[in-house]
């Protein structure tokens, strides 16, 4: 199953890249950051990386309200921990 991050933003709807190598090893490497604490931080680049090559600018994904995008780093660290305690089958 892929997975995916959407928000809304001026009524119009944005769906990021699925998830990826890349990502997870941007949210491991920054999950191995001693000055990252909680999802929240640790995250915060890899929803950028997520959207990169999208409809979603930059300047929308900063635009962001802090619930929307705190429920974008929440969705993105429940991917990266299913692939960490995911066998491969």
């Amino acid at each position: 199953m892929q997975h995916t991050l959407t928000f809304k933003h001026d009524n119009k709807k944005y769906v990021s890249k699925p998830f990826d190598f890349e990502a997870m090893c941007i949210i491991n490497d920054a999950h191995n950051d001693e000055n990252k604490n909680g999802p929240l931080n640790i995250c915060r680049e890899a929803v950028d990386y997520m959207f990169e090559g999208t409809d979603a600018t930059q300047d929308i994904i900063d635009a962001i309200d802090v619930g929307t995008h705190s429920r974008l780093c929440m969705e993105l660290w429940k991917f990266y921990i299913d692939a960490l305690t995911t066998k491969n089958e």
